[in-house]
């Protein structure tokens, strides 16, 4: 992905931009849908989406609604219709398509940094490893439902795709070598192995780096919540709030420290998945070196 030069004069340009193109607008409610007992893990990006109506102009809400047995495609069945406004999300290209991107990576790419639960025997086997074409002899199990398993494909990796609930009890059983993780959710997925009887580690010498997140996304037609969003991310960054609050959210410092990045061996591959949108999005908004 191509560099540009972007510094926070620009992303100020950008808000003065964003300001003098928004009319006056009543004010607007985001609704929001989730399964019920999901709210806890979305709570850092919960706080970015009243951040954003904080510091966009007008007086605007956010409401949560919990519906049983949700699946994400009838999210966005939901987001189509208009019965919600807004979701957060991982990217795809179908969703960056179907709906409107707000391009903001909410963890700032932390979601493109992948550690692995593994087998205690193939612990000692990964530790070895020093290149990315030795990495690459190890198969890594995903989700059916996980957009960036596409990614690992297109960079050569051996990927095995199975049903979530499977994952575990295959890793176990070797029809994989390796079971992707983030950083996020690395320990608390070793926890919700070792409940369910399994004996894995978590890996600790190798993180494999692209550009990927979670985005919020609206409607195709609802350019005026997607420009308030847009306007309120781009004033939280300036006046530094958005950085105030990333540096400390308790989960993301756990999942920095956890992680222990600068003691790994870091191999950065392509996101060929990444539409346009996605490849114009400025280096300044992605963690360090996560920005290509």
């Amino acid at each position: 992905m191509g560099k540009f030069k972007f510094s926070f004069f620009g992303l100020g340009m950008m808000v003065l931009v964003l300001t003098l193109g928004l009319k006056p607008v009543m004010a607007e409610t985001f609704k929001l849908a989730l399964p019920p007992g999901v709210k806890g893990l979305f709570s850092y990006e919960f706080e970015v989406l009243e951040m954003a109506l904080e510091h966009a102009d007008g007086d605007h809400s956010f409401e949560f609604t919990e519906i049983p047995g949700l699946t994400q495609f009838r999210v966005f069945k939901l987001l189509d219709d208009g019965e919600v406004s807004v979701t957060v999300n991982s990217y795809s290209k179908e969703r960056e398509e179907r709906f409107l991107q707000v391009n903001y990576p909410l963890t700032r790419g932390l979601l493109g940094h992948r550690v692995f639960l593994v087998n205690p025997d193939q612990a000692k086997v990964l530790a070895k490893v020093t290149s990315l074409a030795e990495l690459k002899r190890f198969c890594i199990g995903f989700s059916n439902d996980w957009p960036d398993a596409k990614v690992f494909e297109d960079n050569g990796f051996c990927v095995v795709r199975a049903p979530r609930k499977q994952l575990f009890a295959m890793l176990e059983g070797n029809r994989f070598d390796l079971l992707a993780s983030t950083v996020k959710q690395g320990k608390s997925e070793l926890k919700l192995s070792k409940k369910n009887g399994f004996n894995f580690v978590l890996d600790t010498s190798v993180t494999v780096v692209y550009p990927y997140d979670f985005f919020f996304y609206v409607r195709k037609d609802d350019m005026v919540r997607h420009r308030i969003l847009e306007q309120g991310l781009a004033r939280a960054y300036v006046s530094g709030a958005f950085m105030e609050h990333f540096n400390s959210d308790p989960g993301i410092v756990a999942a920095l420290e956890e992680a222990r990045l600068s003691e790994r061996k870091v191999f950065n591959i392509e996101n060929d998945e990444l539409g346009p949108e996605n490849l114009n999005i400025a280096p300044l908004l992605w963690l360090e070196g996560n920005a290509y």
